[in-house]
């Protein structure tokens, strides 16, 4: 048998990570093989060694809990005992600079066994440690200090110094991020061959995967043709659409138009009478015929002045801070899923994590990269990690608990700049939106990663449209089994994430569309261009205009305001937007957008200039949103924190 290629870092990684894993079903072939041979005192000593396996068969689970079980139950030597054979069998092979990671995690461990003997009034536990060992902390100075008179202290717990350390969430964090670095650790052994059977056998897996998409491609495209054959709409998007579980909310509140005329009139500009919305780019979606046509913009009508009775809400400021968190100017910035941590990247390769609450507890990391981000996102269900794109087309993972980086995802080769990076809601999912150059939107690959299980689910090149795009934007939906893909020159596809089959093709005639959402209730897309135009666009009504409006941002980024809702006017080219530069709330009833040196709130029913933040003496980056706080980010070096309230 010719042997396999010799695999990349990455690959390597990956192998070795999925190796480890199955490391008992190794152990059970072995076994199976000495059995066979006969070899069985060899079989005996392997099952003695198996019980006095301080490796716990590579489960980071199993190794966290009997450190953990060590310092509850105040057996003191055996826990030091074991962690330095942990130190010298494993963490003493790491890169220097996770030294000091090792190091945070024995004084925890030491503090941990400290405070279950304070629990549990065992001072002469706390006296005897501290004769053994106190010295060599009191050498090292700092927070040691009043640790080393714990055992004269009545009621720690009350002491500043000592109360977060009773408290179970520290507890809590110290099991996951402790479980989280071990986890971390064991990938980037040398492994043996052994672990590494099991590439062939993904690489045949990820080949299954990749026919039976094809197939249920082919399937599709089979379903499309006889519909179109039968002479009627094909409702594919309805079928798609309703077959997600979608959540129970109201519906947004399309922007004014001036009549629902008006709203007839743009879903006649957006889908002619002889076709549906996407028909004419050759993405296989459905066509519509003459006799459907005037029953659908009647509907977007009916549908638009429903929407328009009912009331909404707006933004006010209700607080303001400003962070001089870097010296240089910040290229990108995102809050965590909750906004109790902010991630901001500066031009001179600096990577910093903190807090805007001054009260929280949260680790402060600073981290000077040896590559450029180009893009970043943090996980939602994993708070913890932040996924950071580079410019040669890996995706790292950053553990904000740990500080531990790792490089594990690939982007397609072909296709290594990075436009979109997109986590999921419900669980490791990663929208991934590459493109061959930065400024060529046209032609991008999709995939979608699970990136817990550090794998590619699906890949997919997409066709390229009738007309150029220089910028692309991407939203998922709230189960994450759909993706709007918006391009520049005005084109949305809807794609479904399993099988990244095109859903349908909205043809919105919005020149430099630079942002798209999902409604709360999925049944409409709201688009945002450059300059300010606000359109919305129905899922089930065969993809019509239901509201169009303007966002004045020329006039109020110059320090006027003259309403919205007219044309779309002249916009400066220094007011422009772009996808870094506009974002919407979570409940998708305003979009905020910093066309120059601030943030303006937009109420999206009205289009009303809601409340501005204060300016940046330079021109705002990027911007983002989570809970009730928004976030810009300036060339100055500085981060605009607002908080807002609902009047």
């Amino acid at each position: 048998m010719a042997p396999l290629p010799s695999p990349s870092a990455a690959e390597y990684v990956q192998a070795a990570k999925a190796g480890i894993e199955s490391v008992e079903y190794i152990d059970d072939l072995i076994r199976e093989y000495l059995l066979f041979r006969g070899f069985k005192q060899t079989l005996r000593a392997l099952e003695q060694d198996l019980e006095r396996d301080q490796d716990k068969g590579f489960d980071a689970g199993k190794i966290v809990d009997d450190l953990v079980s060590m310092a509850r139950e105040l057996r003191d030597n055996e826990l030091l005992e074991y962690w330095r054979y942990l130190s010298f069998r494993f963490f003493s092979h790491l890169s220097p600079k996770y030294q000091r990671t090792t190091r945070m995690f024995e004084k925890r461990l030491i503090r941990l066994f400290l405070v279950s003997a304070a629990e549990k009034g065992q001072r002469g536990k706390i006296r005897a440690f501290m004769d053994k060992h106190g010295q060599t902390l009191g050498q090292q100075g700092g927070d040691w200090i009043p640790w080393l008179g714990l055992e004269y202290v009545d009621d720690p717990r009350s002491r500043p110094e000592f109360e977060a350390y009773f408290s179970d969430e520290w507890f809590a964090s110290l099991k996951a991020s402790l479980t989280d670095f071990v986890t971390t650790v064991f990938p980037a052994m040398a492994v043996p061959r052994i672990l590494l059977f099991d590439r062939e056998r993904r690489e045949r897996e990820a080949l299954r995967r990749k026919v039976e998409m094809y197939e249920r491609r082919l399937d599709g495209e089979t379903k499309i043709t006889a519909l179109d054959a039968a002479g009627g709409t094909s409702g594919l998007v309805e079928d798609h659409i309703g077959a997600i579980d979608t959540i129970t909310s109201p519906r947004l509140q399309p922007a004014t138009v001036t009549t629902p005329a008006a709203a007839a009139a743009g879903a006649t500009e957006a889908g002619t009478p002889s076709k549906g919305p996407g028909s004419g780019d050759g993405d296989g979606n459905g066509s519509g015929n003459d006799s459907s046509s005037g029953t659908r913009i009647r509907s977007a009508a009916a549908e638009l002045v429903r929407a328009t009775e009912q009331p909404s809400s707006l933004l006010k400021i209700r607080q303001e801070d400003v962070f001089l968190e870097h010296n240089a100017g910040i290229g990108l910035a995102k809050f965590s899923a909750t906004g109790d941590l902010i991630a901001s990247y500066d031009d001179e390769s600096i990577l910093k994590v903190w807090a805007p609450d001054p009260a929280s507890a949260a680790p402060q990391l600073k981290n000077e990269l040896d590559y450029t981000v180009s893009a970043m996102a943090w996980d939602k269900k994993h708070m913890h990690l932040l996924y950071l794109a580079d410019e040669s087309g890996y995706i790292h993972t950053l553990n904000a608990n740990s500080n531990m980086m790792s490089r594990e995802l690939v982007v397609e080769k072909r296709h290594p700049w990075v436009q979109c990076l997109l986590a999921g809601s419900t669980g490791s999912t990663l929208a991934v939106v590459g493109s061959s150059k930065p400024e060529n939107a046209s032609d991008v690959v999709l995939q979608i990663w699970d990136a817990g299980a550090s794998r590619m689910a699906a890949s997919k090149r997409l066709p390229a449209p009738s007309e150029a795009s220089h910028g692309v934007c991407a939203a998922l939906n709230h189960n994450d089994k759909m993706v709007a893909l918006g391009l520049s020159s005005g084109y949305v596809r809807l794609i479904d994430t399993r099988s990244l089959d095109v859903v349908t093709t909205l043809k919105t005639r919005q020149r430099d569309l630079c942002a798209v959402d999902f409604s709360l209730d999925e049944d409409s897309l709201a688009v945002v261009t450059e300059v300010g135009g606000l359109t919305q666009w129905s899922l089930r009504k065969g993809g019509q205009m239901l509201a169009q409006s303007t966002l004045d941002i020329g006039a109020a980024a110059h320090g006027s305001n003259s309403g919205g809702g007219g044309g779309y006017g002249i916009v400066p080219q220094d007011s422009r937007l772009d996808v870094d530069r506009v974002v919407f709330t979570p409940d998708k009833e305003n979009v905020v957008v910093a066309p120059r040196s601030q943030c303006l709130v937009f109420n999206i029913a009205s289009a009303a200039l809601t409340d501005t933040t204060r300016r940046h003496k330079d021109l705002v980056t990027c911007i983002d949103y989570a809970a009730d706080k928004s976030l810009s980010a300036s060339d100055d070096g500085t981060i605009r924190v607002a908080c807002y309230r609902k009047v």
